[in-house]
Order: C-alpha cells, then sequence, then structure tokens
C-alpha cells in the first residue's frame, strides 16, 4: 500500500516484469473519449511517496488529474498565478473576512478550501498535488461540474471568482440601492455615483482586483434624449485573433529552360489572382501578361485560374507559374482558350495539327526539351505542320492562345 509504481511500457508481458504470485495490480479503465482516468488511490497514497515530496520551486506545483478535470486545473492555475491575490491568500487574511451568512454565498467553504490549496501549491514542498476537496466543495454547490465530463473553463473561472467573492464580501446586510438617470451629467460623475452604488453591496478583494465599468448609451431617436449607465462588469468576452493572410508557395518556370525558383507569398484572404501576379512578377522579374497560372495535381494540370477569381489555397496540389511569350495583341493577354486540334499521320510518324493558313511564327523553342509551346490560331484551317524538333520560320500573325504539343513518345 505505501509503494506504486507505474508500469509505462504496455508491451511488456507479466513474466518479463517479474510480478510474483500474490501480489496486487491497479488496473485502469480507459474512457470512451481515449484519455486515462487518474487513478484514485494513487492520489490518496500520494503524499506517502517520498517522490512527491521532493522540494521545489514555489508556484511549480502541478494539478493531478482527477479525470477530466482539465478544465478546473487550468481555471485553478490561472487565478493562483494573479499574484495580488495569491498573496492575501497566502497571508491568511482571508481568515478574517469569512462570510458566513451571506444567502447567496457558500458559507465560507469555497474561499477556505480555495486558500488552502494556494497555500499548498506555493509551498514549494511538493511537485504536484490533487486538488480533492476544492472539486468536492465546487461539485456540491455545482453539480453540473460533477462528474467526469468535459466542461467549459470559463464557466468554471466565473463559478470560482464569483463563490470567492461572495465567500469574503465584506457587506453582510446588502441595502436597496437605486439607480438614477444620467441626466446629462458628466461621465466621471456618473461612473463615480455607480461605482459607489456597487461597492455598497459589493465589497471584496475579488472586487478589487477584478471588477471594472462598462459604459452603454442610449438615445431616443423621438425626442433625442441620452441616457448613460456604467454597468460593472467581472468578464470581457474578447474575439479570437483570425488570419488576415495566407501564406503561399508558388514555382515559376521559365522558357529559357533554367531550373525552376519557388517563391513564398504573403497575400491577403480575399487577394485575387491579378494581386498575386502583380506582387510575383516583383520576385521573379516578369512582367503580369507574361505569367501564366496554373494549378498542378499529381503532375497534371488541372486548371488554369482567372484573373477575377479570389486566390485560393489547394490542399492536394501546388500553384505553378509558367513563362509564356507576350502575347502579339491584347485579345491574348488572357488565359489560355482550348483549341479544336485535329491530327493525322505524316510522312515521318509525327502528327499534323489543323492551323491557320498563316501560321504564325514561334517565339522560342527550348532546347533539350520535350514540350514545345507554339503560339496558334482558334480556327481549323489545314496546315501541315510536323513536329519532330525542327520548327520551320513561318509568317508573322496575331496568336489567340497557345498549344503544348508532346512528343508521341511521352503520350
Amino acid at each position: 500500500q505505501n509503494y506504486l509504481t507505474l508500469l509505462d511500457d504496455e508491451d511488456h508481458r507479466l513474466e518479463y516484469l517479474k510480478i510474483q504470485d500474490e501480489q496486487h495490480l491497479v488496473i485502469e479503465v480507459r474512457n470512451k473519449d481515449m484519455s486515462w482516468p487518474e487513478e484514485m488511490s494513487f492520489i490518496a497514497n500520494s503524499s506517502k511517496i517520498d517522490r512527491h515530496k521532493v522540494p521545489t520551486e514555489k508556484g511549480a506545483t502541478g494539478l493531478s488529474n482527477l479525470g477530466n478535470t482539465c478544465f478546473m486545473n487550468s481555471s485553478i492555475q490561472c487565478v493562483s498565478n494573479t499574484q495580488p491575490l495569491t498573496r492575501y491568500f497566502i497571508s491568511g487574511r482571508h481568515l478574517y473576512e469569512l462570510n458566513r451568512t451571506n444567502p447567496i454565498g457558500m458559507k465560507g467553504h469555497m474561499a477556505k478550501c480555495y486558500g488552502d490549496l494556494v497555500q499548498e501549491l506555493w509551498s514549494g514542498t511538493q511537485k504536484n498535488i490533487a486538488p480533492l476537496k476544492l472539486r468536492w466543495t465546487i461539485a456540491k454547490y455545482a453539480p453540473r461540474f460533477n462528474g467526469f465530463q468535459q466542461q467549459d473553463s470559463q464557466e468554471l473561472l466565473a463559478f470560482l471568482l464569483d463563490g470567492l467573492h461572495e465567500d469574503l464580501n465584506r457587506v453582510h446586510d446588502k441595502p436597496y440601492v437605486e439607480l438614477k438617470d444620467s441626466d446629462g451629467r458628466p461621465d466621471w460623475e456618473v461612473a463615480a455615483e455607480a461605482w459607489e452604488n456597487h461597492l455598497r453591496r459589493n465589497r471584496s478583494i475579488v472586487v478589487d482586483l477584478f471588477h471594472g465599468q462598462l459604459k452603454s448609451q442610449v438615445k431616443c431617436k423621438t425626442c433625442g434624449h441620452i441616457s448613460v449607465r456604467f454597468d460593472p462588469f467581472n468578464f470581457l468576452s474578447l474575439p479570437l485573433p483570425m488570419d488576415s493572410y495566407m501564406h503561399l508557395e508558388i514555382t515559376v518556370i521559365k522558357l529559357d529552360g533554367t531550373t525552376p525558383v519557388r517563391y513564398g507569398l504573403r497575400l491577403n484572404m480575399d487577394e485575387k489572382y491579378t494581386g498575386l501576379k502583380k506582387q510575383l512578377s516583383e520576385l521573379c522579374g516578369l512582367k503580369p501578361e507574361q505569367i501564366l497560372l496554373a494549378e498542378v495535381h499529381s503532375s497534371n494540370i488541372k486548371n488554369f485560374p482567372q484573373d477575377n477569381q479570389k486566390v485560393r489555397l489547394s490542399v492536394s496540389g501546388f500553384l505553378c507559374a509558367f513563362e509564356i511569350p507576350i502575347p502579339g495583341s491584347p485579345t491574348s493577354a488572357s488565359s489560355p482558350v482550348q483549341t479544336d486540334v485535329s491530327t493525322g499521320p505524316s510522312a515521318n510518324g509525327a502528327p499534323n495539327i489543323m492551323m491557320n493558313g498563316d501560321l504564325p511564327k514561334p517565339t522560342l523553342i527550348p532546347n533539350g526539351m520535350p514540350n514545345t509551346v507554339v503560339p496558334c490560331g482558334t480556327e481549323r484551317n489545314l496546315a501541315n505542320w510536323t513536329l519532330n524538333g525542327h520548327v520551320p520560320l513561318l509568317s508573322d500573325s496575331p496568336c489567340t492562345g497557345y498549344i503544348i504539343a508532346v512528343h508521341r513518345k511521352m503520350v
């Protein structure tokens, strides 16, 4: 009973652990949510185990989990690390201010149990302690926090501070207080009057440290009368900060065959692909109209994002930026147009591509690359063009799109 050891390795068998007959084993059953409840006998006997009595830094004492009580332990640690309140409890001043007759209090039990716990936490004599008495007190006056279910941490925090306030309230007989209208008086005067009325009913160490005032103003649309109130508050709900930026990686592939470069961009959440092109052009030295964006999924180009679309982060794919020749006309600055292409066998086995009668001149053919970017028109007039790595010089003509021609062996 005085010596408990935890078997850390779950894969060991009993014979490997040299467990003999007539030895007692404590078995812990896992919860349905896959969490481990703290074993109660271990906590009850923890004071007998020497390793928990090792001196430690004051305030560095942990709280044992009593079975899904992390919501309570985190709230207790927050309040415990509020130094002015902790100094108040460590000095024992709370024992002189216990209000055991407050009808909406807890007869001083909450303040007494919390004070004992804080003194243990800041004694520097134990590595961890179990807040059993405080948990039982909270469960007695607020049964919703009983059991082993997860609870809301802020709810517990509000209940704890309110309970401490009522148990330590220096006002034993609360007078009736009537609120007066502001009647155009200056704010400082109305605020001082409201705070004085609040202190006539509520005066404790919790009020001194945690309470404040919120100003609210109401104006009548008919007569224009303005009424101002200053209400006491204990908590302020703040919105969680939302990410207003996204981080995006984009690979730039240039026509000269140089090694592709990956750039990192930070964009607004509602940024469009036009703004992405502008920011990218400053980094890679290409003009925005020379950049063709493509979403690549598992080595396949899935789609070409339009300039007026919002930038979206792809989960499975990534974004590529291809350098394209500067178009000959303003109409061709848009994304590629799908072109109907008819193919047929030619003399040397390479496909023939049907295009305009006047074939445009290719701007640049990268050497040693199987893919050849060829400007072309969208009309389906017959032309014989053999793609064998040597493209003849053709007459100039404005182009309206691009075809990516791939070698037949790659197909």
